[in-house]
């Protein structure tokens, strides 16, 4: 009898990649396996498929913040008799906290060693490979993911990944330490000729009309680009997508090679509007005028643009949350992805959290989603405080002062920043005060916390409103009783006004009425409260049909409410604003303009 093999998963709406590359590996090398994504937290489908195939190995890939449930979990099937290896993101930076609940972890990239320990090769144990991808990546084993979870096979946009590794030090990653575990950044780059299998496969297998490239940068190495250019617009034709880095839109090349290839979107990350934030929290250091020019290079090649910001950073408030919102009201963009900041230890932010006193967790706290409320806390002028201080310390492009600082507690609400013993890496007695720092109160606290909740979920709606910002500023500024859809509305209608809109919005109305006695459906209540929000997106009638459906209207809970509002607004711009999947019209705004 062949050996049995489960890999364990989270279910996202995203297949996950690395599990379909082990899964070839693991068949090629004849083991009989099955695949299980965990949704919403429901381990029973894996307890029950544990029990009923009698599995040799399972292998469990973790991601730090989903860590404590599937530790639990690992414990559970390891009492039920099979042997258990975790790898992932959470097994390459916390390797002996997986230790406790795994016969084997697997640190870094994992495709040789995952081989050897399908192949009775290595004990039980910790084990990291230092040559990164030694054996190249295997072909991926999509079948049995597909044909189980019918909606990702079914999706018509599928992910492949072209290359590994990031040379960029953004603080709230952890590339760069991934980076120092190797001896340094290497790219790892597939053979052009390797991913035109993998997406002629795809292709005529499955549903099919949009791949996303999900490497950190991709084409980052213009030969490689030229080459990849070429054969896939020859042999595959499939429309892609991308990420890349605003620092790469100098090159002028790059861009038109993607076009040339058949891309046909890119996301590329800002982070933040404020200029301190960007240099010295984010370690992003990208001037205004790089950011808007990049961007409009992109949409001049005729290519769709999602930018991603993250709210809620060390020293940030809501007038530099605000200011995110700003930047992106002049790009323009297609999609203005925002979340909100996870500090995970390990990381250079995580650092900077602990040592100003912004974070007293240890990662068990943090969700693996990035939309949840800050763990962190907030603080009162500190940024104005901190940054001629900063800027002034600065000897270098590349130098951050404000990582050689930390804070001393001097009451609940105060705390002195001094410079950190470089032997130590602690403020020391005795070491002089260069400043104070002041925190919020535990009220003021769970406000802003509040409030970049309620910006997080209107962000790419306001980021496509003229002078959004204004807006999205005074329904932040309510209290949270008052923080509704209908109170939205009153707002939406009195910003509008005065941008001009106020002899269009009527029509707009009637629009939205119209396509509900098509659809045979009855007002809801809630559309007249607010009809506005649907006036600046695609096919914004059918959207707001779409909502109907979803049952928005009838939410009786303004907080849920909003979240319906974010993740269902998101949705609907991937696939009618970045991806294209689905033909949209203009939106009423749009039509309005013209």
């Amino acid at each position: 009898m062949r050996p049995r093999l489960i890999l364990v998963g989270k279910y996202y709406l995203i297949e996950p990649l690395g599990i379909l590359y082990l899964l070839g590996l693991a068949k090629r090398l004849g083991w009989d396996c099955r695949v299980v994504l965990v949704k919403d937290g429901d381990f029973a489908p894996l307890y029950d498929e544990v029990r009923a195939f009698a599995p040799d190995l399972v292998g469990f890939s973790v991601w730090t913040g989903g860590h404590g449930k599937m530790f639990a979990a690992c414990d559970r099937v390891r009492e039920l008799g099979a042997k258990v290896v975790i790898g992932g993101p959470h097994a390459t930076y916390f390797t002996s906290d997986c230790a406790a609940h795994a016969d084997w972890v697997v640190k870094g990239e994992g495709f040789r060693t995952f081989r050897r320990i399908l192949e009775g090769e290595l004990p039980a144990g910790e084990h990291f490979d230092e040559d990164r991808v030694a054996e190249g990546f295997p072909q991926p084993d999509r079948d049995l993911l597909y044909e189980r979870y019918g909606a990702l096979g079914g999706s018509p946009i599928k992910s492949i990944f072209c290359s590994v590794g990031c040379p960029f030090h953004c603080s709230y990653c952890y590339a760069p330490s991934y980076n120092k575990m190797y001896g340094g950044f290497a790219l790892n780059v597939r053979p052009v000729e390797e991913i035109i299998q993998e997406a002629l496969s795809l292709r005529d297998r499955w549903p099919l009309s949009m791949i996303y490239m999900q490497d950190d940068i991709f084409g980052f190495n213009i030969p490689w680009l030229r080459e990849f250019a070429r054969e896939w617009r020859a042999r595959v034709g499939v429309p892609w997508h991308c990420q890349i880095r605003l620092e790469l839109t100098r090159d002028e090349e790059r861009l038109a090679l993607f076009r040339e290839g058949g891309c046909t979107g890119v996301t590329l990350a800002i982070e933040s509007g404020n200029d301190f934030l960007r240099r010295y929290v984010l370690l992003r250091p990208m001037p205004d005028d790089l950011i808007v020019e990049g961007t409009r290079k992109v949409k001049a090649h005729g290519l769709s643009l999602r930018t991603q910001q993250i709210l809620a950073v060390p020293f940030s408030d809501i007038e530099t949350d605000l200011q995110s919102v700003a930047l992106n009201n002049r790009i323009q963009p297609d999609i203005a992805w925002s979340s909100i900041l996870a500090p995970y230890l390990g990381t250079t932010m995580g650092g900077i959290a602990k040592d100003f006193g912004l974070y007293d967790g240890n990662n068990d706290d943090l969700d693996e989603t990035f939309f949840s409320r800050s763990v962190l806390r907030a603080t009162r002028g500190a940024r104005d405080t901190l940054e001629p201080i900063v800027r002034g310390t600065t000897k270098s492009p590349q130098d951050n002062p404000l990582q050689r600082m930390a804070v001393r507690p001097v009451d609940d609400l105060h705390a002195s920043v001094a410079v950190k013993d470089p032997a130590f890496h602690r403020v020391l007695p005795g070491a002089a005060a260069l400043c104070e720092i002041e925190y919020l109160d535990p009220v003021a606290d769970e406000l802003y916390r509040d409030r970049t909740v309620a910006l997080q979920r209107l962000f790419n709606w306001l980021a496509r409103v003229p002078e959004g910002h204004r807006l999205g500023a005074r329904f932040v500024a309510l209290e949270n009783s008052e923080r509704t859809w209908e109170r939205l509305g009153a707002l939406a209608r009195e910003h509008l006004a005065e941008q001009g809109f106020g002899a269009v919005m009527e029509g707009w109305i009637g629009a939205l009425e119209a396509r509900f006695e098509r659809a045979g459906i009855a007002v809801p209540a809630g559309l007249r409260e607010n009809p506005y929000y649907f006036g600046f997106m695609p096919s914004g009638p059918e959207f707001a049909v779409h909502l109907a459906g979803r049952g928005f209207f009838a939410v009786p809970d303004a907080g849920a409410q909003l979240d319906l509002l974010g993740f269902e607004t998101r949705q609907w711009l991937y696939d009618r604003a970045l991806y294209r999947t689905t033909p949209a019209e203009a939106p009423l705004a749009d039509a309005s303009a013209g």
